[in-house]
C-alpha cells in the first residue's frame, strides 16, 4: 500500500491544499510533521534541504510549497502526493486572493493590476508544471520560464513518483481515494482559505480566460495528464472509493459546534508543527 515510507505533500498554491493540510494535521503526529512556512516558503525550503539526513529521518510527513526533489535529501523511501487544479481557475483564484487579502506579501503590487495585466506580467505562470518538474535550483523556484522539456519532466514525475494525485474540482472523490490509499480516518473536515471577493466564473470574460489559458498552456497539458492518472486510480479502487466517498460526505457535514472545535484544534496542531519544524531547522548541523 502507498502508506509505506515517508510522505511528501507537494502543496501547489490555491489548489485546496490548505484544506488538505488541516486534514493531515489530524492524521499524523504534529511532532513528526515538517511544515514549510507558507509565508516564507522559499527560505523555509532552503533550510529544510540543509538539515542533516539523520534529523529528517524522524519525520513521517513533509509538506509545503516546494519543488519536486526533496526525496533526494531523505535517508528512506518517500511517496509524493499533490492536488492539481484547472490552471485558469487556479490563476483567477490566486489573483483575487492577493487583491483582497491585505496581509498578502504582494497585495499592493498586484492590486494595482487588472487580472489581464497580472497574467501577462507574472513570472509565476505555469506554477504547477514548474513545481512538479523540480528542475529549478534557484531561490525563487516558482519564477522563470517554462518549456516543453519541463512539461515532459513534470508529466514523467507524476506518472513515476506520485502515489496520489487529487483534483481540486473533485475534492471529495480525491479525499476518498486518499483514504483508500493511506488508511486515513478523516472523521471530520472543513474548507479553509476560500478566496474572498472572487467573482463567479461567468463574470470572467471569455477573452480573459483565453489569455490565462495561453500563458498557462503547459499547466493545462499537465492538468490533463494528472486528471487521466486520477481517473485511472479511481477506476482501480472504484468499489472502495464509493464506500469512502459516503464517509467523506458525512465527515464534511459538521454542525457549528463541531466546526468551531475542528478549526480551533486544527489551528493549534498547525502551530505545533510549524514551531517544531522551525526549531529543527534552527538547530546546528551537528545537533
Amino acid at each position: 500500500m502507498a502508506q509505506d515510507g515517508v510522505l511528501i505533500f507537494l502543496h501547489i498554491p490555491k489548489t485546496a491544499g490548505t484544506t488538505l493540510n488541516r486534514i493531515l494535521d489530524w492524521e499524523y503526529n504534529p511532532l513528526r510533521i515538517f511544515s514549510i512556512n507558507g509565508r516564507y516558503f522559499r527560505t523555509s525550503y532552503q533550510k529544510l534541504t540543509n538539515c542533516p539526513p539523520g534529523r529528517l529521518a524522524r519525520m513521517q510527513l513533509f509538506r509545503g510549497h516546494m519543488p519536486f526533489g526533496l526525496h533526494r535529501f531523505l535517508p528512506r523511501p518517500a511517496n509524493y502526493i499533490t492536488v492539481l487544479r484547472d490552471p485558469v481557475e487556479r490563476t483567477i483564484s490566486e489573483y483575487f486572493f492577493a487583491v483582497n487579502r491585505r496581509v498578502h506579501r504582494q497585495h499592493r503590487q498586484i492590486s494595482r493590476l487588472t487580472l489581464e495585466e497580472y497574467v501577462s506580467s507574472s513570472p509565476y505562470n505555469n506554477a504547477q508544471t514548474k513545481l512538479i518538474a523540480g528542475q529549478s535550483s534557484d531561490y525563487d523556484f516558482l519564477a522563470g520560464d517554462c518549456d516543453a522539456k519541463m512539461l515532459a519532466a513534470a508529466q514523467d514525475n507524476l506518472s513515476r513518483h506520485f502515489s496520489f494525485i487529487g483534483l481540486t474540482e473533485r475534492f471529495e472523490e480525491s479525499l476518498a481515494l486518499a483514504k483508500v490509499l493511506f488508511g486515513w480516518k478523516v472523521r471530520r473536515y472543513a474548507s479553509f482559505r476560500i478566496t474572498p471577493g472572487r467573482p463567479k466564473c461567468e463574470a470572467i470574460p471569455e477573452h480573459t480566460r483565453a489569455l490565462i489559458a495561453e500563458y498557462n498552456r503547459f499547466d493545462l497539458a499537465l492538468y490533463e495528464h494528472g486528471a487521466d492518472l486520477f481517473k485511472e486510480a479511481l477506476a482501480k479502487h472504484r468499489d472502495k472509493v464509493q464506500i469512502e466517498l459516503e464517509a467523506v460526505r458525512r465527515a464534511g457535514a459538521v454542525d457549528r459546534g463541531e466546526l468551531f472545535y475542528y478549526r480551533t484544534v486544527s489551528t493549534a496542531l498547525k502551530a505545533v508543527s510549524l514551531i517544531n519544524s522551525a526549531l529543527r531547522s534552527a538547530q546546528p548541523a551537528w545537533a
